[in-house]
């Protein structure tokens, strides 16, 4: 199959792009893990999405650029895309991401104490009676060797 000029030159700049998208997921991934404070067998499996993930993306940019036909610019494309990213726009979009999942954070610590509000207002109403019929149970109980455990 003879491929023109302009269709390599298509090729790469949709796999340059694609490596714009994989800085992006990489420092999407990265913002994730350190808000989370993952442990190590958590950080293991988020890699492993990380690298299923950017597989597909891959893929989807080799097929989209010249139906999986590996060239060497193909390579150089998703390099130098990474590259340009991770140099101009890697801590402006690792700031946006950070305060996004911030705010999704907070949101959701805000909507679980506004659920969860009645439950412990109920709680805490049938709490109180309970605590104190224990306590004159134990006062009343006290004086009887039978109710003290062995020494």
């Amino acid at each position: 199959m003879v491929i023109t000029i302009q269709s390599q030159i298509y090729s790469f700049l949709v796999t340059v792009y694609g490596g714009f998208i994989l800085g992006a997921l990489y420092d999407f991934f990265r913002v994730v893990q350190k808000i989370l404070r993952l442990k190590r067998g958590l950080v293991t499996a988020v890699d492993i999405i990380f690298w299923l993930i950017s597989t597909g993306v891959i893929l989807y940019f080799l097929y989209m650029s010249n139906y999986i036909d590996l060239r060497f610019y193909n390579f150089l494309g998703f390099l130098l895309g990474f590259l340009l990213y991770y140099f101009l726009l890697s801590d402006f979009i690792t700031e946006i991401f950070t305060k996004i999942m911030t705010g999704i954070i907070l949101f959701f610590r805000f909507a679980a104490e506004i659920l969860f509000k009645p439950f412990v207002a109920v709680i805490c109403f049938f709490k109180r009676p309970f605590d104190f019929i224990k306590n004159l149970i134990k006062e009343e109980f006290k004086y009887f060797k039978i109710f003290k455990g062995k020494k």
